[in-house]
């Protein structure tokens, strides 16, 4: 039956909002060296543009770089992208990478390599995990193409500022590489994470949606020297609240598929660092706040300590923005 409002405009449906796009991330944390850093690297063929952003705290110090370029012209199995100012170099695919960010402010050099092996997301497909996986979440229920990685890091480098200063860098961190159909405006809520021990590295993520509230995707990993295995079971809980809004610890409940248990906390309110990331160009009404938190960890069940990116971010429809 045609209806007296199916003649009019219609509202525009969740779908619409969805966009290829494929993400290089990069997370520098190196707590020794008093330097912290997330670089941003996002690709949108669709709209014909590339963003590229550095957000860094060094020595007390605040860098901030953004830009935005239409989309490459040779893009396709390219081993260097970027900006020019931002630059990546794929020296060794999954086991080392170039970085580089030259500006009037700084002079920055980093090589990232293998700390543990990469990991696939798609292998949390088939292990049992009782919660949706992100491609159910974050494409609608669409099947549409959700291809994410993951891999623990570490970091050498050095800094020159623009008064001649210079200082080296020595940390751990990660990389996310995805190349996917999302919006991450869309997002309600979320946490994503990167959590490194001397023994073994995690990566876990959940997230709900505003289109399908209360549905939680929760997917994660767990590598050591036995090799990366996924999470069949992930829970979150936080404790405490921060003058910030944010959360004072947040804490993972994970089992691998093997059954090991791991308890993991993150200090929120014992933070090294944090700085913000836009994860992509704003639209419409709605928009995300994402803080990045550079964080002590402890791994409650053998005491051992780690640092790790705890990303946390909510829609503006919850309350507004993080400080």
């Amino acid at each position: 039956m045609t209806s007296i409002h199916d003649d009019l405009p219609h509202p525009v449906p969740a779908f619409a909002q969805l966009r290829y796009k494929e993400n290089y991330f990069f997370i520098l944390i190196a707590p020794e060296s008093d330097a912290f850093g997330v670089f941003h690297l996002n690709h949108e063929p669709g709209h014909d543009r590339a963003r590229y952003t550095a957000n860094l705290e060094v020595a007390g110090q605040s860098i901030r770089y953004a830009n935005i370029t239409p989309f490459p012209t040779d893009f396709e199995h390219q081993r260097r992208i970027g900006d020019g100012a931002l630059s990546l170099h794929f020296a060794e695919p999954h086991r080392r990478f170039e970085l580089a960010l030259k500006t009037d402010e700084v002079d920055l050099t980093l090589a990232f390599t293998a700390r543990r092996a990469t990991f696939d997301y798609a292998a949390c497909r088939t292990v049992g995990n009782p919660a949706p996986s992100f491609q159910e979440v974050m494409t609608l229920g669409l099947n549409l193409p959700y291809n994410h990685q993951q891999q623990a890091l570490d970091a050498q480098g050095r800094i020159r500022f623009a008064d001649g200063q210079e200082r080296a860098i020595g940390g751990s961190g990660y990389r996310d590489h995805s190349w996917v159909m999302r919006s991450d405006s869309g997002g309600l809520t979320h946490n994503w994470c990167g959590l490194n021990f001397p023994g073994r590295s995690f990566g876990i993520k959940t997230i709900s949606t505003t289109h399908r509230p209360g549905f939680v995707a929760k997917e994660g990993y767990v590598v050591d020297s036995d090799g990366p295995r996924a999470l069949r079971r992930i829970e979150v809980r936080t404790e405490g609240e921060m003058a910030d809004g944010l959360c004072a610890r947040l804490i993972h409940e994970v089992e691998d598929v093997f059954g090991a248990r791991y308890t993991i906390e993150s200090d929120i309110a014992g933070r090294f660092a944090h700085v913000p990331l836009v994860s992509e160009a704003p639209t419409g009404k709605a928009s995300f706040h994402i803080v990045e938190n550079f964080c002590p960890l402890r791994l409650i069940e053998t005491g051992e300590r780690g640092e790790g990116l705890v990303e946390i971010g909510r829609s503006s429809t919850l309350g507004g923005p993080y400080s």
